[in-house]
């Protein structure tokens, strides 16, 4: 899975194609949807896995079924959801190709949603019409906020590369 980060405390993580079926895998072990002898399959390349000596593998362990292994990326994502669940902050997960109402691209963006219809008829944000309703889709929600943080990088050091550190020596206002 790689990441995009739009913030410190914010990542999208895209799969990685060679993980995939891994995660197939996990996902169907952990769900109870295997069958017997897919099962038997995942456990015994689990145990083989997990004898070498350098067994680098973070495992799940659910209560009545064994501990199944996590990819790197996965256990990666697992610890950043509990790191920010136990700051007290929500997690949203959802596929990347979702599409949202103009209210929840507006909470997600942390603007009214009279500002985000704006930005959607400038054209700044794509958005898709469903009868007189506007969807957004999440991707193209990062993929602004991304620009606008690398926006805000720019002009702060634009900022900082005019100012005169000897200007403000002798400002009151400036500690």
């Amino acid at each position: 899975m790689g990441t995009h980060s739009i913030s410190k405390d914010s990542a999208t993580y895209l799969p990685n194609a060679d993980d995939r079926r891994q995660l197939i895998d996990i996902k169907e072990a952990l769900s109870g949807r295997l069958s017997e002898e897919a099962q038997k399959t995942v456990d015994q390349q689990f145990n083989e896995l997990s004898s070498q000596d350098d067994f680098p593998v973070a495992t799940l362990k659910v209560a009545g079924s064994p501990a199944r292994p996590l990819t790197p990326e996965l256990a990666d994502v697992l610890l950043k959801v509990a790191d920010q669940l136990s700051r007290g902050k929500a997690v949203f997960v959802a596929p990347y190709d979702t599409q949202l109402t103009t209210q929840d691209a507006a909470d997600f963006l942390g603007i009214s949603r009279p500002t985000l219809v704006k930005l959607l008829e400038r054209g700044k944000i794509p958005f898709k019409k469903v009868g007189r309703h506007r969807r957004v889709l999440l991707a193209d929600l990062q993929e602004y906020a991304e620009s606008r943080h690398q926006d805000n990088l720019r002009t702060f050091a634009d900022i900082a590369a005019d100012e005169n550190p000897k200007a403000t020596i002798d400002n009151p206002l400036v500690s």
